[in-house]
This record gives structure tokens, sequence and C-alpha cells, in this order.
């Protein structure tokens, strides 16, 4: 009884020491990677103009792979939304997140709608349900950024991006941009819903 007990706490302390080892890691990686900006736009909440900054933190690596190759790329380590008093000349509040997919195809875009919801979208030329782009939703209260719940059927594509337009594709279809006399599919951020005026 005595042996199991000293086992489990043994595989228990490697494992706590595996994790600990884990974690000074990444919070070093992530210490090390640095903050770019992707856009910053005028913002007017409650009759008083403010500035929303976005940005993504990155860390660039050199690694070298079994072939001996050196293997050279920037690792992804969180996007950034502040909302910022450029009279007060102070950060009111920042809010860090994730990519939801795994490979990120193109560099976000961030649209601020009339009713003040921001929208942040990566389009995709990728086929792929691993190489998928996203459509993310975000609201301002009381001075502090919040995640809202949105989430686009996965029988869309992400593939473009005109003005209020996030151009879609269904199922299998190719991608069409969007134009005055053919229509288009496409998520329109200042409705919030997918419009499809297609000429059949």
């Amino acid at each position: 009884m005595e042996e199991k007990k000293s086992k489990s706490k043994s595989v228990i302390g490697f494992v706590a020491m595996i994790t600990s080892i884990f974690l000074v890691v990444w919070f070093t990686l992530d210490f090390l990677a640095t903050e770019y900006p992707i856009k910053q736009s005028y913002i007017t909440i409650n009759g008083k103009d403010k500035i929303l900054k976005f940005s993504e933190k990155t860390r660039g690596y050199s690694n070298k792979i079994a072939t001996g190759e050196k293997q050279t790329g920037t690792s992804h380590h969180g996007y950034f939304l502040e909302l910022f008093d450029s009279i007060a000349n102070k950060s009111l509040h920042k809010l860090k997140f994730k990519s939801p997919v795994s490979k990120i195809q193109d560099k976000p875009k961030m649209y601020i709608s009339s009713n003040g919801t921001i929208w942040i979208v990566s389009t995709t030329q990728s086929y792929f349900e691993d190489e998928r782009g996203f459509i993310m939703k975000f609201s301002i209260k009381n001075d502090n950024i919040k995640n809202e719940d949105f989430e686009l059927d996965e029988t869309y594509g992400i593939h473009g991006m005109e003005g209020n337009k996030v151009i879609l594709t269904k199922g299998s279809d190719f991608y069409q941009p969007y134009t005055a006399y053919l229509g288009g599919l496409y998520f329109d951020l200042e409705t919030g819903k997918i419009t499809d005026d297609r000429k059949k």
C-alpha cells in the first residue's frame, strides 16, 4: 500500500514538474514576443471620441529540422483590442484574444459598424477545412471590450472583404467577387446577416 502511494506521489510530482517547465517556457516565449499594430480607428462612445487599437503579438523563430535544414517562421501569440482615451492619455481597457483557427491565412482586418459593433475578419484563398478564415464579433460596454458569441456556419468559406461585405462561398462553390451588377453572397457587417443577391 505504501509502495503504491509512493509511486502515485512520484507520478504526480513528475507531471507537476513537466507542467511547470512547459509554463515557464511558454511565458518566457510570450514575454519575448513583440506586439505590432495592425489598425487604429476613432470610435464615439456616449458622445465621447475614443481610439480603438487593434494589434498582434508575434515572435519570429528559427529551428533546425530532422533533415538538418533551417526552418524559419512566425508564431502567433495573440491579438489585442485596446480602447484608448486620447484626451486623458490613458488606456481604458485592453483585451487579449487568440485566433479561432490554427493557421492564419490573411492578416485580419478590423471593421466598426455604424452601431458600434467591432468585427475582426480574416479571409482565405484556401478551400481546405484546416485553412479557414474567421469572423469575430466584439462590443464595448462601460469602456470595456467584450468578446461576443458569434459563429458562422462551417458550410461557408470566408474569401474576400469589400467595405462592409465579407464575400462568402457555400459548400463547393468557387469564389465570386461582389459586383453591383451580378450581386454576390456575402455577410453584411452592418446588419450581421448573410445576403445572397446573386443574379440567377
